[in-house]
């Protein structure tokens, strides 16, 4: 029995289940282009407020057109430190909330001016 490939990816369920039936080409996704930057390797592991972990998962963010929740999937999956992993999942979930409220103020805003 082959190993599977994933089990998150409909691209990649479709290749275990039909890859017979329909063609590679047909099954590409155009829209992944992306190309995802090499991860930091000057970590102090010291939890530090300006972590590069940080930085690279804003970076991650950007790239994937704000998808907070994704970019926290990926710099997660490549910690090994359980108590860094713990540091940047706190970080990461605080930097969502921040943009969420900075969001949210944004468009209160333009309800507060007088007419």
């Amino acid at each position: 029995m082959p190993a599977p490939l994933c089990f998150r990816s409909a691209r990649c369920l479709l290749l275990g289940r039909l890859g017979s039936v329909f063609p590679l080409r047909q099954l590409a996704d155009k829209g992944s282009d992306i190309v995802i930057p090499p991860e930091p390797t000057t970590c102090c592991m010291s939890g530090c407020a300006n972590c590069v972990w940080i930085e690279y998962a804003e970076t991650l963010s950007k790239l994937l057109g704000d998808n907070d929740e994704r970019a926290r999937e990926i710099v997660l999956s490549k910690i090994q430190d359980p108590n860094l992993k713990m540091f940047l999942m706190v970080e990461l979930q605080n930097m969502k909330r921040l943009r969420e409220q900075k969001a949210a103020a944004a468009k209160e805003q333009p309800k507060e001016t007088p007419k």
